[in-house]
């Protein structure tokens, strides 16, 4: 990536259809710039990003965004109902949204289909943040995009809650993920086609969890002095 300062260098990395992908590394080392690049949010790079043979830079980037659904940590909510901040004034049918809720665990805190109808107040307020945070996975699911971009989206959820998100996401065959984690729990790792390790703007290592805590390398370092959740 180009700039005053090179965030981002020595990135060669491809995302295949369907396939699972968490990318993880310290804070700072570059997770979130790749993802915003891939995405087409920030134009300043040198080098090729493809999506399908075709440079990013050549697509509309307004047509690229309803090819995925992304997650963040930090969510916008409007003093809305819960409802409308899932449904964003679309509309949806009963099935889809009975998924959406069952998944995100939005039917943990409402009683009912009833309780969408609840006003999340300025921002949220009214919300804890791991209410929020199921909100917005819910928002992502509804739409039932091909790919699933998961920004540290489930931070601020238990342990317990964000594995049984994170499991039932891993289950969809026709959806590609590409997560973003600091939660090294190896049973969910593992279910990732590709594991991604970021060293100061790098890719350092990739591959199948097993495979790179076998290789004992820049992963296996990171990975074994960090507490395993």
């Amino acid at each position: 990536m180009r700039g005053t300062n090179e965030v981002l260098r020595d990135i060669n990395l491809s995302i295949e259809k369907n396939k699972k992908y968490v990318i993880i590394g310290q804070s700072g080392c570059g997770k979130s710039t790749l993802i915003k690049l891939i995405l087409g949010m920030n134009k300043g790079y040198n080098g090729e990003i493809l999506w399908d043979k075709e440079e990013l830079t050549k697509l509309d980037t307004t047509e690229l965004t309803k090819l995925y659904s992304i997650i963040h940590q930090n969510i916008y909510l409007f003093n809305k109902s819960i409802r409308e901040n899932i449904l964003l004034f679309e509309d949806f049918n009963e099935e889809q949204i009975n998924q959406a809720l069952s998944i995100s665990g939005v039917t943990e805190f409402i009683k009912d289909q009833q309780g969408l109808d609840n006003n999340v107040g300025e921002s949220g307020g009214n919300l804890s943040g791991g209410q929020k945070q199921r909100i917005a996975v819910a928002r992502g699911l509804i739409r039932n995009k091909p790919i699933l971009v998961i920004d540290e989206g489930t931070s601020a959820l238990d342990l317990k809650t964000s594995y049984s998100i994170e499991d039932k996401l891993l289950n969809f065959n026709n959806l590609t993920i590409i997560a973003i984690t600091h939660k090294l729990n190896p049973e969910l790792l593992r279910r990732y086609d590709e594991v991604i390790y970021m060293e100061g703007g790098r890719i350092a290592e990739k591959g199948p969890l097993d495979e790179l805590v076998q290789n004992r390398g820049a992963f296996y370092k990171f990975y074994s002095l960090r507490e395993v959740v």
